[in-house]
């Protein structure tokens, strides 16, 4: 089972950690995991802060190429370190106010520790997962379905919408969509203000009779829920075709089983890979919910000192994340695949 403990604050040193329980002798390239938190940062819409890259080093290894014996320990600096002044013009998306009421700190500490730069420990230890996996013929993915409205009129395809051109712009799989998209966040950068929208996240290649059934926090969607939730601006998620499922009956949502080379299989995927909690063999797929950015010019709020009414605290911030939070779950989810296949003795 996968372990790890993260430290770090987002104008501090840097960030790093330990990760046990990845298997023995397994090996790991980390120029691939420096590619994922390139990726991670990478995109339009983003804030001045994401011009450098983050590059990550191993404690006892210094060429590309780690081996796993034991512990790993990690190390991603920080290249904006400064000392910010407090913040007393709440934001309410952040943990500003509800911070405040759980730990006692200061404002700028529960932002610096809370920061959604620690997700570069996640895309990490997700990065390693999924070099993993793909010993194992099993890939995750990613891609942008709607940002700022705007929806993507194609359908992504594994291996194939990656390689096409524009793609890299904000990882939608629709050319039109992603240009619409990209008039839209440059408009809306010049005003201070935001956009979220709706990423898809997915895994091929997972056999039938991943997961647990009971107890119901074990379920693999549910363990995938958990994970992915945690990702800051995620407030939803979905599997399969989600929310259509309210509209339809029991007969027109079904799964349909087939027989292929005399075995029973899923021949469609309607719940998105994963039945009773436990994989079907099937593409798992689930949606999220990006909210946009709370960090944005012209809201009204309370001053925590003065307790008048002002303009809510404003500093750089990104436009969209959305590209850039599916990165990251595209990571999570390989972590959690990873530990559940060591769980059931099948790596």
């Amino acid at each position: 089972m996968i372990t790890f403990e993260f430290y770090g604050k987002s104008h501090g040193e840097g960030y790093g950690g330990k990760i046990s329980g990845l298997p023995e002798g397994a090996s790991f390239s980390v120029a691939y995991v420096n590619e994922q938190l390139k990726l991670r940062k990478s995109g339009v819409g983003r804030s001045g802060r994401q011009q450098y890259d983050d590059i990550v080093s191993f404690v006892g290894f210094e060429s590309d190429t780690v081996t796993v014996s034991g512990d790993l320990e990690f190390f991603v600096p920080n290249h904006s370190i400064e000392i910010r002044p407090e913040i007393t013009a709440l934001r309410s998306g952040h943990i500003d106010l509800v911070g405040q009421a759980r730990y006692g700190q200061s404002v700028r500490e529960l932002n610096e520790q809370a920061s959604a730069r620690s997700s570069v420990c996640y895309v990490v230890l997700g990065a390693i997962c999924k070099q993993l996996l793909a010993s194992k013929n099993i890939s995750t993915y990613h891609y942008v379905e709607k940002i700022g409205g705007i929806a993507s009129r194609n359908r992504y395809r594994f291996g194939v919408s990656e390689r096409e051109e524009h793609f890299a712009l904000l990882h939608c799989p629709c050319r039109y969509a992603t240009n619409l998209m990209l008039d839209k966040i440059t408009a809306v950068a010049q005003t201070g203000n935001s956009l979220g929208g709706t990423v898809a996240v997915g895994a091929t290649g997972v056999e039938m009779g991943i997961g647990e059934a009971l107890p119901y926090s074990e379920r693999l969607d549910a363990v995938i829920s958990a994970n992915l939730m945690g990702i800051p601006s995620v407030k939803g998620i979905t599997f399969g075709i989600g929310e259509k499922y309210a509209g339809l009956t029991g007969i027109e949502c079904a799964d349909k089983l087939k027989l292929e080379n005399g075995k029973i299989v899923y021949g469609t995927d309607n719940c998105g890979g994963i039945v009773a909690g436990i994989t079907n063999g099937r593409d798992i797929l689930c949606h999220l919910t990006v909210k946009p950015v709370p960090t944005v010019k012209g809201v009204e709020t309370v001053d925590n000192v003065t307790k008048r009414t002002v303009i809510q605290h404003y500093e750089r911030a990104d436009t969209c994340v959305v590209p850039n939070v599916g990165v990251i779950a595209d990571n999570i989810l390989a972590y959690v695949l990873l530990n559940q296949l060591l769980k059931q003795g099948k790596f």
